[in-house]
């Protein structure tokens, strides 16, 4: 019967909105708009992209599938999230829990990979430029991509199946606004078979999608530098330098945020369930929400090309 009782769950309560129902008009207001600048100038961007033929690169198609990833992302959550504001009892299914943690870790970890040959395209341009037409060629960057693609899938597979395939004896009841892997994880049994291994290949997987990019990003960009550093004019190195800035950017910003969220002391992995803007949660919503604002934002301002393309599509 206890097993019964274990393996009964069929949905999930989100704490974050049965204590903000004083705030349903506003919230929902915030998180629209923001959801709408989101999508508009992601879809912005690929159409810039898409319609000025100087900006179809091997840099511009990896900056149109990161703009493609923050619309798929924003998506899994936000509408979600939007319908349990006005809900009295904000829920979701035990298997769409399931596949918007799948979704969220997929997207998640393609927008990390591909910010990672990102940086992989910067070095071959600026340390063999004669070579890059043929290094980068387009069967290169689509075999990049694949490999994303793949190697995010079987994270995501093997997480999700980690987790669900535990009995929960706790209430269901996640103290977020989405399905987060480690709040789901906190919810099942801990007495039994399977669960230490669940958390050891959650956090493991999750260790190394942040470390293996970040190393081969940093060796990029000391490889970078270095090439950066024999240009014998001043003028070439600023020029060679500003077509990093703003991958640096969002470089910066993208790994900031996730070592803060993900890989904090261990006191503070949980959110605050009796708060509902508690610190570490209103950061996890900066998080989700700026980030897909940031890549658009910081490539129209910083790259004198793509405000070119923004002039032709106007």
């Amino acid at each position: 019967m206890e097993r019964l009782n274990y393996t009964s769950v069929t949905e999930f309560i989100f704490l974050s909105f049965t204590r903000s129902t004083r705030f349903p008009v506003l919230l929902s207001i915030i998180f629209l708009l923001t959801y709408l600048l989101i999508v508009f100038g992601n879809i912005l961007m690929i159409l810039v992209i898409k319609c000025d033929t100087r900006l179809h690169t091997p840099m511009y198609f990896f900056l149109f599938t990161l703009s493609c990833l923050d619309i798929c992302y924003t998506t899994t959550i936000v509408p979600q999230t939007l319908c349990n504001l006005w809900r009295s009892r904000p829920s979701i299914l035990f298997a769409n829990c399931a596949t918007q943690m799948c979704c969220t870790i997929v997207f998640g970890a393609m927008q990390i990979l591909i910010i990672t040959a990102m940086a992989y395209d910067r070095y071959v341009a600026i340390s063999n430029p004669l070579r890059y037409k043929t290094v980068m060629s387009w069967t290169a960057c689509t075999m990049l991509l694949v490999i994303a693609l793949v190697t995010s899938i079987s994270i995501a597979v093997i997480v999700v199946y980690s987790v669900f395939k535990l009995p929960f004896c706790r209430t269901a009841e996640i103290g977020h606004f989405y399905c987060d892997v480690g709040q789901v994880l906190l919810l099942t049994c801990t007495n039994v078979k399977g669960h230490r291994a669940a958390e050891v290949t959650t956090y493991l997987l999750g260790l190394g999608l942040f470390t293996f990019p970040f190393l081969c990003l940093i060796i990029s960009y000391m490889y970078i530098i270095n090439a950066i550093m024999k240009i014998r004019t001043t003028e070439g190195r600023r020029k060679a330098f500003s077509t990093c800035s703003s991958h640096i950017t969002v470089v910066m910003v993208e790994y900031g945020c996730l070592g803060f969220i993900y890989f904090r002391p261990s006191a503070e992995d949980s959110l605050d369930k009796d708060r509902v803007f508690d610190k570490d949660r209103i950061f996890v919503v900066a998080f989700t929400f700026g980030t897909p604002i940031l890549n658009p934002l910081v490539y129209s301002v910083r790259n004198k090309a793509v405000k070119r393309g923004f002039r032709k599509l106007f």
